[in-house]
Parts: C-alpha cells; sequence; structure tokens
C-alpha cells in the first residue's frame, strides 16, 4: 500500500512542478536581462558624469573672463542638458531595479511554494507510513528546526565583513529596502525621518554605485512621491 502511495504522490508532485523549470528559467532570463540594461545605464551615467564635471572644471576655469561670451552660455547650457540626462537615467535605472528586485521576488515565492508542496507531501507520506508501522510513531516527519542564531546589534554603516552567503541566516534579523531583505553591502538611508519604504536601501536595487551615490539628501522610491519629501 504505501508503495502504491509513493506512486500517486511522485506522480501528484511531478504533474504539480512540470512547468516549473519552464517557469522559473523565464523570471530568471528576464531579470537578467533587466540587470544588463540597468547596469548599462549605470555605466552610461558614470561616463556621462565624468563628462560634465570635466566640462563644469574647465567651465570654471574661464570664470574669471568675460561670463556672457556665447561660449559660456553654450557650456552651461550643455551642462545643464546633461545634468538632466543624468537624472533621467538615474530615475530608468531605478525603475529597472525595482522591477528586477518583484521579479526576483516572484522567483522566490515559486521555488517557495514548490518547496512547500515537496515537504507537505513527504509529511503525508511518512503518515502513512506512521499508520502501517513502517516507522516508528515517534519518528519525526521532518527535520528539527536549525537553532536560532542571536539576534545582530542593529549596524549603522550597513556594510558587512562577511560574504551574504556565509552568513548565519537570522529570522529575527531586521528586513530593509524595497527587496524587504536583511542588511548587507554597500547601504543609503532615506532622508525622510518618517520613511514608510524601507528605511535602508541597498545600492544594487536603487540603482547606485559607490561613484554614482547621491550627495545631497536622498529619497527613497516611496518617499518620492510625497510631496513633502521635495
Amino acid at each position: 500500500m504505501a508503495i502504491a502511495r509513493t506512486g500517486v504522490y511522485v506522480d501528484d508532485y511531478l504533474e504539480y512542478a512540470s512547468t516549473f523549470p519552464a517557469e522559473l528559467q523565464r523570471l530568471l532570463n528576464t531579470v537578467r536581462e533587466l540587470d544588463e540594461r540597468s547596469q548599462s545605464l549605470i555605466n552610461q551615467t558614470r561616463q556621462q558624469t565624468k563628462y560634465c564635471l570635466g566640462l563644469a572644471s574647465q567651465s570654471s576655469k574661464k570664470g574669471n573672463g568675460n561670463h556672457y561670451n556665447n561660449g559660456g552660455l553654450d557650456e552651461e547650457e550643455t551642462i545643464e542638458k546633461m545634468r538632466k540626462e543624468i537624472e533621467s537615467s538615474q530615475e530608468n535605472a531605478l525603475s529597472l531595479c525595482t522591477e528586477k528586485v518583484l521579479l526576483a521576488r516572484q522567483a522566490y515565492d515559486l521555488i517557495d511554494s514548490h518547496v512547500k508542496r515537496l515537504d507537505e507531501d513527504l509529511n503525508n507520506f511518512a503518515e502513512d507510513l506512521k499508520q502501517e508501522g513502517k516507522i516508528p510513531p515517534d519518528e519525526p516527519s521532518v527535520l528539527p528546526p536549525l537553532p536560532i542564531v542571536p539576534k545582530a546589534e542593529k549596524r549603522s554603516n550597513r556594510k558587512d565583513l562577511m560574504p551574504i552567503e556565509e552568513q548565519p541566516i537570522d529570522p529575527n534579523e531586521p528586513t530593509y529596502c524595497v527587496c524587504h531583505q536583511v542588511s548587507f553591502g554597500d547601504m543609503i538611508a532615506c532622508d525622510n525621518e518618517n520613511c514608510q519604504g524601507g528605511e535602508w536601501f541597498h545600492y544594487t536595487c536603487v540603482g547606485l554605485t559607490p561613484e554614482t551615490r547621491f550627495k545631497g539628501k536622498w529619497y527613497c522610491p516611496t518617499c518620492r512621491l510625497l510631496p513633502q519629501s521635495h
């Protein structure tokens, strides 16, 4: 009986998971495409910023001369135009990164749902074996949970020393950012004291790099929609 039911569990799960590889591959391919597009925008912004700073430096050196010559006006117009282009590129990169995070969460949820379904089938099969006396009644159906790692002290600089893949997972550690993950790597804080978007944000999630980070006040995507943040 147990062997027959094993076949049923396996067949049901295989049918349930039949579309899983294609769905996951589609999500990951889209994430990769968005990552390439956002990285291209970030690289473009970096080059534009360097050029704009160089142009501004040259313009300031000429400042001892006539401020009202046509060449000076042309340079100012060029700098202003490039500044707007840089801001537009940053907004587009941020939008792509936000979309990438949402797709990554969809992929995570997809994997999680299949793992939960597999655990459920394994537990049901284990209960069947217990009822038939194939395994002792007190045998646990699933592995015991891992011990909880003590909650880490809240970091002020948001830059961890260990790579994220080597860090212990603490289910009680607070989450941040638009990705709702724990703090790691380079992060930037939203300047809205009542931020509801995540308080701290990973550079990669909001389209920033150490070279392109904001020098003044910075607001997260959620707080940018609030009039009082500007």
